[in-house]
């Protein structure tokens, strides 16, 4: 599968924050080998894994463990090229929400991102899904604090939210994260998320005319299916990440998504040289290894995360996958 990329302009916003604290950003630039002219491109696109090295490399420069948060804070029309526009110019709230989430992935590959409206509360949750890059705190961070900030820039501060949650574990002092955003933050846990009061869906933008939101989708749906995978594996592994790790999407759903039958799905997985349970089986490893690399949970507690309803299960299926017992993984990949 193609290595997944990042439109630039992203990072365009990333990169001058760091020249507002007062650093270069030109070495950094350098090290994953964009110039400032590939930050303007609007159709330009680079490795995510570099944007993600970018970002950590950025905080540690700045000196800042907390850049990502900063960066957020300073999220606004421009900082995320036309999905900012298209968050700002909808006509509510849960529009914006709604389709933000339907074109991020036209503008950044191999990412989980899903909003839902229960009703009372409304949750928004965003993930990288390439478990092998695990120094992305930074990213998470902002994610969620852009997101944070657009929101607040549409209702004109008028929001309230319930709750954040983040993958990573906490850095620096809990108040820090408290005073950013306002609400009770958890660390470890499946996704990054950020839900608030569903009271305020319904909220009419103070930004952008809603009349650009229309336009703004419509050249997003034309840049759509850019650089994406095109074999039948690839489509379904996306679909299959982006479900929570312990409740992955049936093989019905998933071939309906694709205009498939089941049968058919399953004949077309196998020739090319794999099929459903071993896909989902292998997001569920991954997804465990990225775990006892980065966090301090226990097995038991890293199996019922990816599924499983019991350490002894989820230890034989990861020995199997990686020919090492899940201990022996940490005390080796640490």
């Amino acid at each position: 599968m193609a290595e997944p990329q990042i439109a630039a302009q992203f990072l365009r916003h990333v990169a001058n924050c760091v020249e507002l604290t007062g650093h270069s950003a030109a070495s950094l630039l350098a090290r994953i080998g964009v110039t400032r002219a590939m930050l303007e491109d609007p159709d330009g696109l680079i490795p995510l894994a570099n944007f993600i090295a970018f970002f950590e490399d950025a905080a540690e420069l700045v000196r800042n463990p907390h850049f990502g948060l900063h960066v957020g804070r300073l999220s606004g029309s421009d900082s995320l090229g036309p999905l900012s526009f298209l968050f700002l110019s909808a006509p509510d709230l849960r529009t914006a929400f709604t389709s933000f989430t339907r074109h991020l992935a036209t503008m950044q590959q191999a990412s989980r991102n899903q909003f839902t409206d229960e009703g009372r509360w409304a949750t928004f949750s965003y993930g990288v899904l390439d478990q092998s890059l695990t120094r992305r705190r930074q990213d998470a961070e902002y994610s969620i604090g852009a997101m944070f900030s657009l929101a607040r820039q549409f209702t004109g501060g008028d929001i309230e939210f319930r709750e954040v949650r983040f993958e990573h574990e906490r850095v620096g002092e809990y108040a820090r994260y408290r005073d950013f955003f306002g609400c009770d933050v958890f660390f470890e846990q499946d996704c990054n998320a950020i839900t608030m009061d569903g009271r305020y869906l319904d909220t009419r933008g103070r930004v952008l005319s809603p009349s650009l939101h229309p336009i703004i989708e419509e050249h997003l749906q034309r840049l759509a299916g850019r650089g994406s995978d095109a074999s039948l594996t690839g489509q379904v592994r996306v679909l299959i990440e982006a479900a929570p790790f312990d409740a992955p999407p049936r093989p019905a759903e998933v071939a309906a998504r694709l205009d498939l039958s089941v049968p058919t799905l399953n004949r077309r997985l196998a020739a090319e040289g794999t099929g459903w349970r071993a896909l989902v089986n292998a997001q569920r490893m991954e997804a465990a290894a990225r775990l006892l690399r980065t966090s301090r949970r226990n097995v038991s507690a890293i199996a019922l995360d990816v599924g499983f309803a019991e350490s002894a299960s989820f230890t034989r299926a990861f020995t199997r996958h990686f020919g090492v017992s899940p201990g022996r993984y940490r005390k080796t990949e640490k």
